[in-house]
């Protein structure tokens, strides 16, 4: 069975960019309708951390009610995925990229597909007992360091930025996903 004809273009380029080849740019359709689509792992991936945040409301992580811990894990959600690409128009403006917009977000948010299936798959076995759950804190670490590397390749050809810059980049959206989280956990 073959995958859907939208995606498959999209995901071939994961699989080039996962081998850092510059050709898995053309893959990507680097458009505005591209980038909107690029939020499509952003949906294949919300019943996996769904069925982890629930697991953790289940066993006593939060003092809401269960409406109010679902309003406020969706609500996260959505600003986990569109805090930075909104930080980003301004960047790409100072950095004087922002014709290269859409060639760093899409890749980068299609890349966080095969990323967040390996790391939730982990916390799920963890919360089901099947593996301890140091396994995941360590696949946290291990999801960290991939990201880093592969969101600095991902910046750096996207952005046509140096090294240092396109690290730095990956570094504001892992901070910025910290205190996202940090600030929902305090709710």
């Amino acid at each position: 069975m073959s995958t859907p004809r939208p995606l498959n273009p999209a995901l071939y380029g994961v699989r080039q960019l996962i081998k850092f080849k510059l050709e898995a740019w053309a893959y990507f359709d680097k458009s505005l309708a591209g980038f909107w689509a690029s939020f499509l792992p952003a949906i294949i991936l919300a019943p996996f951390l769904f069925a982890h945040e629930l697991y953790q409301f289940n066993n006593g992580a939060s003092k809401l009610s269960l409406m109010a811990f679902v309003i406020v894990r969706v609500l996260a959600y959505v600003v986990s995925w569109t805090l930075f690409p909104f930080a980003m128009l301004y960047i790409v403006q100072l950095l004087q990229r922002s014709h290269r917009y859409f060639w760093h977000l899409v890749p980068y948010n299609w890349l966080q597909l095969p990323l967040g299936l390996v790391l939730y798959s982990i916390y799920l076995l963890a919360d089901g007992g099947a593996i301890p759950v140091a396994v995941a804190s360590y696949a946290e670490l291990g999801a960290l360091v991939i990201t880093a590397i592969y969101g600095t390749f991902i910046a750096g050809v996207g952005l046509q930025v140096t090294t240092g810059t396109a690290l730095s980049l990956v570094v504001l959206d892992l901070v910025l996903g910290m205190i996202t989280s940090e600030l929902i956990s305090r709710i």
